[in-house]
């Protein structure tokens, strides 16, 4: 299945570093990560993904309460100290700046399944591009001032240079915020695009790319990230809001930008349905926390959103046809 067809998801731990972000305009964030479509309690979540369409809506809202250079400044120091490291442990020593690029198309995939970056030629020019499937909203828009920013601060940590871009294009309508971030009056940007992008050069792309002895292993394993299917992308991105019981498909399918009808359609070519979703999401979540003598089906239960055991246990019973406490006994024996 081709990324198109995939649900969008990013890495809750990377979701987790820019939410630290939001307390440095906020002092109660979890009004705001309720605005925005993420759990309250995803800084503590044991969850490897969220959906992407609430970190865009989170990009936005900070955005609207950040000075804009302040907040360029903050989304800098976290794609330098945090994004691009995460990133360098997935390539395996690029011997130029070319090289390197080119592997990181792989790399961007197993932190976010569906982000595509890539080097391609324009009129003889090299392009660092960034492809995504354009959207008129500011999520989308702050998304995308992400990424440009991502695509340059790699270009400046792998030069070891302050470089900007020549000329860079954006999908969005206007370029004006990122303009005003950049604050760069030589470089030149283009708007509705169709792809995001910064221009590069041959020069550029022949500078010998030095990894740090940190970064670098001859005991890296192969480097391409597990294919996944549309389903499995389902699970992964609805699995952090399991505790709404009463999560409906439309909720559901606000998170993954699309709508219920399409939705279910999809769902029905894949031969399921929301409701086997959300009934496995449940069910391998229960047995995951029954494994752990820590919890108790109390504990369970509360954590999974019903009103008590009872509930608890009928709706594991309905699918499993037996209790939960006869699951658990096999792993107290």
């Amino acid at each position: 299945m081709t990324q198109g067809q995939l649900v969008p998801l990013i890495k809750t731990a990377h979701a987790a570093t820019l939410i630290e972000m939001l307390k440095h305009f906020e002092a109660d964030i979890y009004p705001l990560l309720k605005t925005a479509g993420l759990p309250e309690d995803i800084l503590q979540t044991h969850h490897e993904f969220v959906p992407e369409t609430p970190i865009k809506h989170l990009l936005a809202m900070m955005a609207e309460k950040a000075d804009p250079d302040h907040y360029g400044d903050l989304l800098r120091t976290a794609i330098r100290e945090y994004f691009i490291p995460k990133m360098l442990r997935h390539l395996h020593s690029p011997k130029t700046i070319g090289e390197a690029i080119e592997q990181l198309q792989t790399a961007v995939q197993h932190d976010s399944p569906t982000a595509k970056v890539s080097l391609e030629y324009f009129n003889g020019t090299p392009w660092f591009c960034r492809h995504k499937q354009k959207e008129l909203s500011d999520g989308f828009l702050w998304a995308e001032v992400f990424a440009i920013l991502f695509l340059i601060e790699f270009i400046r940590f792998a030069s070891k240079t302050q470089w900007l871009p020549n000329c860079i294009a954006v999908q969005s309508p206007s370029a004006d915020k990122l303009a005003g971030m950049l604050n760069s009056p030589q470089t030149v940007l283009y708007a509705n695009r169709s792809l995001a992008a910064v221009e590069l050069s041959n020069d550029m792309l022949a500078m010998p790319f030095n990894l740090p002895v940190s970064f670098t292993s001859p005991d890296k394993l192969d480097n391409r990230p597990k294919p996944l299917g549309y389903v499995e992308t389902i699970y992964l991105a609805l699995a952090p809001y399991l505790s709404r019981q009463t999560l409906s498909i439309q909720q559901a399918a606000a998170l993954l930008n699309t709508s219920p009808r399409t939705l279910q359609r999809r769902l029905s070519a894949e031969n399921t349905s929301f409701k086997n979703i959300r009934e496995n999401i449940m069910l391998a979540t229960a047995c995951q926390l029954m494994e752990n003598r820590h919890y108790s089906l109390t504990d369970i239960a509360s954590e999974l959103g019903y009103a008590d055991i009872a509930h608890f246990s009928r709706a594991f019973k309905k699918l499993t046809g037996f209790p939960p406490k006869d699951y658990r006994k096999r792993f107290r024996t």
